[in-house]
């Protein structure tokens, strides 16, 4: 066969070829419409495994309009990253379907980049002039970026699209108005939309938004009621209805309306994030509460991690679970993102306290709002950091507030605390006799006075403040040392002094006041020439503090005066050790060896 036949014969199979192909694509025709049809239907009856596999179906014969109707499925399942594949096959297969163009900008808009979002809704518009659902995202878009002239002008075509479309559309217009507060208007809109169509849940909703908006809950708890009776598979309706039941304060009926929302969609993440709030606002109530919150505020930092709110109440949640370092780590995040929040400043505060992180502390206090416990740490920790102006200021302000308060008291008593650091002991006693007249049982106050007096050297003064001290507070070792001290200096009280140590020992025999109430005990007997009992309260004292020259000659000359020599011997050393030209210990030996 020469090459003219080949050729006409090559050009007879390409045209059998191209009829073939025509008759199955005239016949594929009516099976893609079809499948389309029962698809749409299905995603509109919420059943998205049917619709998703018949969109799939449609998307295999190669035509763009099953990967977009795909992109719809999942974007019904919050699947956005799988959507944008979806609808980017979609546009690549066909850049002129109008849907594909309307999917991506539903992405964008769920990612928070609006004006990506309405760059793309407006490519949808230009592709298809009737398009509802890209007209109302293109409004909705612009209303969200504020451009509310342009949202109205977006919006006013679909007043004209019959009384499907104008419902929606008045909804729309209302929203714009009650966005730029002009509520009048936006009323007018809500009532006509549903006065045209009064069974519609989009109409309803509408309506309790705007009764929402303006405060009023028990308006609005109806009109979502009835949405709901409408579409009672709609997750964001039963939302809208929980945060309604909310605002009226019906806790136990929000708390339901949330958990029907995310039992329903665990992926909906304004489900997540409301019922774990309302858990933790409740944990003040019931702490159990908190470890009820966690989950759901977790998910929530998981769907939405940039959102600054779901950190700021997870890590609230967390501190309140006494998991100070997550607590931290979650509330930095969220001031990190920008979040405002005086509650959560102050709760990081008392985190970074506990952490023992002062200049943070104060910090995140400084954005917070302290109530009156906050108040004293705040003061305490000015107080640590050297900041005694600034301590003083908290008390002050405590104080002139309401000076019979209980807080006021501890104020005051923190304040003489202050002074006393600063050696004000005049300030001191001051402070201390405030506090005293508004509450005479405080021990503390009358210890910080006769701490005071001892310094100042008035000392009938300090006995009878410090005696006060012990007689409040029996059981607390400090107030039996300091007494002992004082009366120890005074003519004729070393039997009271020996008193007050001994008790102090009989409640704390192991710190350093401890120590030092044995040694003076010790050196009572030992100027007695009570040898025995002088060196077995020596002993104690050394076991406290091996390093206390005092003790240590004191014992020394205990050991030696009863016969103990090779004790007195090696004791006399251990002072030499510590303090080689140490007088008593050369004399000891030196007795020791003639």
């Amino acid at each position: 066969m020469n090459r003219t036949h080949r050729n006409l014969a090559f050009g007879t199979t390409l045209r059998r070829i191209a009829i073939v192909s025509a008759l199955l694509a005239a016949c594929a025709l009516p099976a893609r419409a079809d499948d389309l049809k029962d698809a749409r239907a299905a995603l509109a009856a919420g059943q998205l495994d049917a619709a998703q596999q018949l969109f799939e179906k449609v998307a295999s014969q190669g035509f763009a309009d099953g990967a977009a109707g795909v992109g719809l499925v999942q974007l019904k399942r919050h699947e956005y990253e799988k959507a944008n594949a979806s609808f980017e096959l979609a546009r690549k297969m066909d850049g002129n379907l109008a849907m594909a163009w309307y999917g991506l900008g539903e992405v964008q808009r769920h990612a928070g980049n609006l004006q990506a979002a309405v760059d793309l809704y407006r490519r949808a518009v230009e592709i298809d002039r009737k398009f509802p659902e890209a007209q109302l995202a293109l409004g909705d878009g612009l209303r969200e970026l504020k451009q509310y002239p342009e949202a109205i002008a977006a919006l006013a075509p679909g007043l004209n699209w019959g009384t499907k479309w104008r419902p929606a559309f008045l909804v729309a217009h209302g929203n714009v108005e009650l966005a730029r507060d002009s509520l009048r208007d936006a009323g007018i809109y809500f009532t006509q939309a549903q006065q045209a169509a009064p069974e519609s849940p989009l109409t309803n909703r509408a309506l309790g938004d705007f009764y929402l908006k303006r405060g009023i809950g028990s308006l609005a708890i109806p009109s979502y009621q009835k949405a709901v009776e409408l579409d009672s598979s709609d997750v964001e309706l039963r939302h809208a209805l929980g945060q309604a039941l909310y605002f009226d304060q019906r806790y136990n009926d929000a708390l339901e309306a949330f958990r029907w929302v995310t039992q329903r969609d665990g992926e909906y993440a304004p489900g997540q994030f409301s019922l774990g709030k309302l858990y933790y606002l409740s944990g003040a109530a019931d702490p159990r509460r908190y470890a009820e919150a966690k989950p759901y505020l977790e998910k929530y930092t998981q769907l939405m991690p940039n959102d600054a709110r779901g950190w700021s109440y997870l890590g609230q949640d967390l501190y309140y679970l006494k998991m100070k370092p997550e607590a931290i780590a979650a509330m930095s995040k969220a001031a990190e993102l920008g979040e405002k929040s005086k509650d959560m400043f102050t709760v990081l505060g008392r985190a970074y306290v506990d952490n023992k992180e002062w200049a943070k502390a104060i910090e995140a206090y400084g954005k917070g709002d302290p109530n009156t416990q906050d108040l004293f740490k705040i003061g305490q920790v000015h107080a640590l950091l050297g900041n005694i102006a600034a301590a003083d200021s908290v008390y002050q302000g405590m104080i002139a507030k309401d000076s019979t308060t209980s807080e006021a008291k501890f104020a005051m008593q923190e304040l003489g605390k202050l002074k006393f650091r600063l050696k004000d002991f005049p300030g001191t006693i001051a402070a201390m006799s405030r506090r005293i007249a508004l509450d005479p049982n405080s021990d503390e106050a009358y210890y910080y006075m006769g701490l005071s007096y001892k310094e100042m050297k008035q000392m009938p003064e300090a006995v009878a403040a410090l005696r006060q001290s012990v007689a409040i507070a029996p059981n607390k070792p400090d107030r039996h040392f300091w007494l002992g001290v004082v009366l120890s200096g005074l003519p004729d009280s070393t039997e009271l002094a020996m008193e007050s140590f001994t008790r102090c020992t009989e409640l704390d025999s192991t710190s350093k006041n401890a120590a030092i109430a044995f040694q003076q005990m010790g050196y009572n007997h030992l100027m007695r020439k009570e040898w025995g009992r002088a060196t077995s309260l020596l002993e104690r004292a050394l076991a406290i503090n091996d390093r206390d020259v005092s003790t240590l000659v004191w014992l020394a000359q205990g050991y030696q005066n009863s016969g103990n020599k090779a004790k007195a011997i090696e004791t006399y050393r251990r002072v030499l050790a510590l303090d080689p030209s140490n007088a008593d210990a050369n004399k000891g030996l030196k007795s020791l060896s003639s």
